[in-house]
């Protein structure tokens, strides 16, 4: 009888061991559960993170694109007030082929505007280094080391805790020195990017400023042609061309002024014909 007592009490105690294995080694499962949640949540927010900074400053970058249809606009209506005149006269149609040359044409417009654009190529390079590793992290060096682990600690099941919680531990000291990390990088990048748009802003701005001179000019030199024949820009404007030229100003032009610096003082008896050409 007392065999029989000696043998129920060992069962009861390896059915109450049996269980006690089975709760740790379930809360155990839900621990590590728990914080492979977490690591990828903290994964997703970095790719979030990664995401809206190349939107970002792609988007800043690709409003550039609305400066060259800007500027192509302009150089469409300067075409369109232009074009007809050439239909007035050969006087008229002169004027504008005299100076309309400095008008740039549109596809080299938008081209010079568009190579403004610096590239963002490489800006990300820390960041997203930092991003991979911690992802490497989590799916090679923690994986491996709760295996560990298990392996090591199939039945002590104390041990077997101590240990998971020393990897879980370690990989958040990684997480936070990566996070930390990363924040540092990205912040670099920022800096990094918003030099590189101030450039290529800064650079759009003077091709824009160029453009829009050579246009500006070379209707008023039209404008100037058209009024004052008998000043011409060009020594092409009457055939046969005339060997005889002088430059003259727009400012000594200036209808506004009262007088003129004479033009004719190196005029001599031999001459029979004087071209005029207009310069800024």
């Amino acid at each position: 009888m007392q065999s029989f007592s000696v043998v129920a009490i060992s069962l009861v105690l390896l059915s109450l061991s049996a269980v006690q294995a089975n709760n740790v080694s379930e809360s155990m499962d839900n621990y590590i559960l728990q914080n492979q949640r977490q690591y990828d949540a903290k994964l997703k927010l970095l790719e979030d993170q990664l995401a809206n900074f190349r939107t970002l400053f792609a988007k800043r970058i690709e409003a550039l694109n609305m400066q060259a249809d800007s500027m192509q606009f302009k150089l469409e209506e300067a075409a369109a007030r232009l074009d007809p005149i050439t239909l007035i006269d050969p006087w008229s149609k002169q004027c504008v082929q005299n100076y309309s040359v400095a008008i740039p044409t549109i596809a080299s417009a938008r081209s010079s505007i568009i190579k403004c654009a610096e590239n963002l190529n490489g800006v990300l390079n820390s960041p997203e280094s930092t991003y991979n590793s911690l992802n490497s992290y989590y799916k090679n060096n923690l994986k491996n080391a709760l295996a560990q682990c298990v392996r090591l600690h199939p039945n002590a099941h104390f041990n077997y805790t101590l240990c998971v919680s020393k990897v879980i531990g370690d990989a958040n000291k990684y997480t936070v020195t990566s996070q930390n990390n990363f924040n540092t990088y990205l912040k670099s990048s920022e800096c990094t990017a918003e030099s590189r748009i101030r450039t290529s802003w800064q650079c759009s701005f003077g091709q824009v400023y160029s453009i829009t001179s050579s246009v500006e000019v070379a209707q008023r030199l039209v404008e100037l042609c058209l009024v004052n024949r008998e000043v011409c820009g060009s020594v092409v404007c009457s055939q046969p061309s005339c060997p005889n030229v002088t430059n003259v100003t727009l400012a000594e032009i200036n209808p506004r002024k009262e007088t003129i610096n004479n033009p004719f003082t190196f005029v001599t008896n031999g001459m029979n014909c004087l071209t005029f050409r207009i310069t800024g």
